[in-house]
C-alpha cells in the first residue's frame, strides 16, 4: 500500500517544515478554501497521489515502482546535504562540496517538474495535439465522403472524449529536470536566512521563479531555467536557496558573490 501513495513533494524534505518538536506533523493551508487545518496533518498524507508515477507498457502491464524507486537516492541525499548548511552570516561563504551542490541543483529542478502543476501542463499539451489531429482527420474524411454520419454527429456535438494517460508526462518531467539542473549550476547561488521572527514555508509547488526587475527588459517572459530567471526553493523553515541570473558578472565577481549567505 505504501508504494501506491506516492509523493510529489517528498517526506524527507517536508520534515524541514514540521511543527516544532514534531517529526511528522505539519500545518496545512488549503489554497482553494483559504483555510488552515484545525489539526496538524501527517506528512504521509499530503502532497501525494495514488500511483502518481505509474506507467503503462505496450503489453498493458502497469509499473508503479520504477520511477518511484528512482527518486529514493536523491530524496535520501538531499536532507543530509541541507543539514550541513547552518549558522548563516551575511556575506560569508557556504561551504559544501560540488557533489552536494549537484544534489541540490537536481533536487530543485525535479521539484519543479514532478509536481502536478508541471505534469498537468504536459498532459494538456498532448490533449491539444490530439484534438488538432482529430479535427484534421474529421475534415479530411468528411471531404472524401468516408466519414460515417454517426461519427460526424458525435464530433459536432462534442461527444468524442479524449483521455490522456498521465504517464505521458513522466519522460518530459525527467528530461526537463536533468537539463534544468545543469543550467541552475551556472547561476549565482545564495543561501538566505529569514528575517528575525519569521520562517519560510513550503507548498505543493515549492519552486518559484521570476525575472528580476533589472532583467525584465532583456527577457520579460522566461521559463524557470532561462539565464535571466531567478529560482528560489525553501530548503527548510530557516533556509532558502536563491539561484540568481549570472548576467553581466565577470568571473572574478561571480566567484566573489557565489555561494554566499544573506540575512533577509
Amino acid at each position: 500500500m505504501a508504494k501506491d501513495n506516492q509523493h510529489y513533494v517528498p517526506k524527507g524534505y517536508l520534515r524541514g517544515f514540521t511543527i516544532s518538536g514534531e517529526k511528522s506533523l505539519i500545518w496545512q493551508y488549503d489554497k482553494n478554501t483559504g483555510e488552515v487545518s484545525r489539526h496538524p496533518k501527517s506528512i504521509n498524507q499530503i502532497c501525494s497521489e495514488h500511483q502518481y508515477y505509474a506507467q503503462q507498457y505496450q503489453d498493458g502491464s502497469i509499473d508503479k515502482e520504477t520511477v518511484e524507486n528512482a527518486f529514493h537516492e536523491i530524496e535520501n541525499k538531499t536532507p543530509r546535504v541541507i543539514k550541513k548548511i547552518h549558522g548563516l552570516k551575511n556575506a560569508e561563504k557556504v561551504l559544501i562540496s560540488e557533489d552536494d551542490k549537484a544534489v541540490l541543483s537536481f533536487f530543485t529542478a525535479i521539484q519543479l517538474t514532478r509536481v502536478p502543476n508541471f505534469r498537468n501542463g504536459i498532459e494538456e499539451m498532448h490533449r491539444k495535439v490530439v484534438e488538432i489531429g482529430l479535427s484534421h482527420l474529421v475534415q479530411k474524411t468528411r471531404e472524401k465522403g468516408t466519414l460515417p454520419d454517426s461519427i460526424d454527429s458525435l464530433y459536432q456535438e462534442g461527444q468524442i472524449n479524449i483521455e490522456i494517460e498521465s504517464f505521458v508526462s513522466l519522460q518530459p518531467m525527467l528530461t526537463t529536470a536533468k537539463e534544468g539542473a545543469i543550467r541552475l549550476l551556472n547561476k549565482v547561488w545564495h543561501f538566505a536566512a529569514p528575517a528575525k521572527g519569521m520562517s519560510f514555508v513550503t507548498s505543493d509547488n515549492p519552486v518559484y521563479f521570476q525575472t528580476p526587475e533589472k532583467y525584465r527588459e532583456l527577457a520579460p517572459q522566461v521559463g524557470p531555467f532561462h539565464p535571466a530567471s531567478e529560482v528560489t526553493l525553501p530548503l527548510r523553515n530557516d533556509l532558502l536557496l536563491i539561484c540568481s541570473p549570472d548576467i553581466g558578472y565577470s568571473e572574478e565577481e561571480h566567484n566573489l558573490i557565489n555561494m554566499t549567505a544573506v540575512q533577509l
